[in-house]
């Protein structure tokens, strides 16, 4: 039996996960750089949405993502990677707020990281 838990495990499970997105959209929403992204947004599937596709990446064996595609869903958004080192910023930022350890936040950037590619379209600075 693996006795090593998973970054959702460490992290604090589904209310830890909700929290830090619930921050994480209530500081993109002020967020010059980044608000106009999401002022057609359901803002709450949005959060749904990506409570979900958070958990799911940190290891939680118990949630399925549902949603769109990443490339579907990013592909007419124009996201620079100016705007994505922004929201990896805002995440960082939450989860020190949060006290999460620091490898468990280099983790979660990681993760994060791994999905540039299906977010940012623009190459524009």
């Amino acid at each position: 039996m693996d006795n090593k838990k998973s970054l959702y495990e460490r992290f604090g499970g589904d209310q830890q996960v909700s929290e830090l997105i619930d921050q994480f959209y209530y500081k993109v929403l002020f967020d010059k750089l980044l608000r106009d992204k999401f002022l057609k947004a359901d803002m709450s599937r949005v959060r749904y949405q990506q409570k979900r596709f958070f958990s799911q990446m940190m290891g939680d064996k118990n949630t399925q993502y549902t949603g769109k595609d990443l490339v579907e869903v990013h592909k007419d958004l124009n996201i620079t990677n100016q705007q994505f080192d922004k929201f990896k910023v805002h995440l960082k930022n939450i989860a020190q707020d949060m006290e999460v350890s620091g490898a468990d936040l280099e983790e979660l950037l990681d993760h994060v990281e791994k999905h540039r590619d299906q977010i940012v379209f623009s190459k524009a600075v």
